[in-house]
């Protein structure tokens, strides 16, 4: 069965007031780098096994909906590849 892939990314929500990306953003201004904002995320490489492309796809985004909070996070299925 092949191997594959799948790269999610987890954010908050719009509008959820985000403390680390605030502490990383008041950093970075200090640090002389005029930013706008900043959001702090999670991402996940996660390897599993699937018969097909579509299963794949649908195995990641089944996953990132478990593993994304629905009321306060928002995830993305950044990448999905075959290993060899």
């Amino acid at each position: 069965m092949p191997k594959y892939q799948a790269t999610l990314l987890i954010e908050l929500k719009e509008g959820i007031l985000d403390p680390q990306g605030r502490a990383v953003e008041g950093v970075l201004k200090d640090l002389g780098h005029p930013v706008d904002s900043v959001r702090v995320g999670k991402v996940l490489e996660i390897v599993f096994l699937a018969e097909t492309l579509l299963e794949a796809e649908e195995k990641a985004k089944a996953m990132g909906n478990l593993l994304a909070n629905p009321v306060m996070e928002v995830f993305t299925l950044e990448a999905l590849k075959e290993l060899p």
